[in-house]
C-alpha cells in the first residue's frame, strides 16, 4: 500500500519562450485591417483618378468647343462679307434691269433735250428718276414703273420756257408707247438785277391703262 501511494506523475520542466514561437492563430486582426486600409486607399485613388479624368475631358471638350466656336465666327463674319457684296451685286443688277427696261435711252434723252432747248434757256441739272407703283384691284400684287425727268435752269424769258415746254409735249421721243405723258413747269422769283428767272420742268411717264393708247402709240 505504502508503495502505490509513493508513486509520482513524472515532471517535464516547460522552457518554451513564447515570444519566439511561431503565431498558430488562424485568422490574422492586423492582416484584416491592414487589407481593408490598403482597399479603401485604392478606392480613394480610383476616385481621385476618375475625378481628374473627368475633369480633364471637360476642358478638353471646352476647347474643343471655343475652338469650333471661333472658327464658326470666322467664317460666319466671311459669310455676312459676302451677303453684303451680294446684296450690293443683286442691287446694281437691279438697277440696270431698271435702266434698260426704261422706255427713254439716256443718251438719246440728253440728245433730245439739247435739240428741244430754245436759245434762251440755261440748264444747270437733269434727273432721270424711277419709281415703282402698285396695280389697283386684282392685280395688286403686280407693280409698273414710274419715270420723270427733273430739269432745272435759269432763263431770261419767259417765252423762250413756254416754247420749250410745248415742244416737249409734241417731242415723239418723248412719248413712248404705253405711258402717259404730262409735262409741267414752275418758276422762282424773277432777280430784279439780273433779270434771270429760275425754272423747274418735271416731265412725268406713267403706265397708259389697258385699252387706251398712248400718245407715243398713236399711229
Amino acid at each position: 500500500m505504502s508503495k502505490q501511494r509513493d508513486i509520482q506523475p513524472y515532471w517535464r520542466p516547460d522552457f518554451k519562450i513564447q515570444s519566439t514561437l511561431p503565431d498558430i492563430k488562424v485568422v490574422r486582426t492586423d492582416f484584416i485591417i491592414n487589407a481593408i486600409a490598403v482597399a479603401l486607399m485604392l478606392i480613394a485613388g480610383f476616385t481621385l483618378l476618375q475625378g481628374e479624368y473627368r475633369a480633364y475631358s471637360l476642358h478638353r471638350s471646352i476647347a474643343s468647343m471655343q475652338q469650333s466656336i471661333g472658327e464658326t465666327k470666322t467664317n460666319n463674319n466671311q459669310n455676312l462679307k459676302e451677303s453684303e457684296r451680294f446684296r450690293e451685286s443683286a442691287q446694281s443688277v437691279v438697277e440696270l434691269q431698271r435702266f434698260f427696261r426704261a422706255p427713254l435711252v439716256a443718251h438719246e434723252l440728253m440728245a433730245e433735250l439739247a435739240r428741244l432747248k430754245p436759245a434762251g434757256l440755261i440748264f444747270s441739272r437733269v434727273m432721270f428718276s424711277s419709281a415703282t407703283i402698285k396695280q389697283k384691284g386684282k392685280d395688286q400684287a403686280k407693280s409698273q414703273m414710274t419715270y420723270e425727268i427733273n430739269i432745272t435752269g435759269d432763263t431770261r424769258g419767259l417765252m423762250a420756257l413756254t416754247q420749250f415746254k410745248a415742244m416737249l409735249q409734241a417731242s415723239p421721243s418723248l412719248s413712248p408707247a404705253g405711258f402717259e405723258v404730262v409735262v409741267d413747269e414752275s418758276m422762282q422769283q424773277r432777280n430784279a438785277m439780273t433779270g434771270i428767272t429760275p425754272f423747274q420742268v418735271l416731265i412725268s411717264l406713267t403706265p397708259a391703262p389697258s385699252g387706251i393708247p398712248s400718245k407715243g402709240g398713236e399711229g
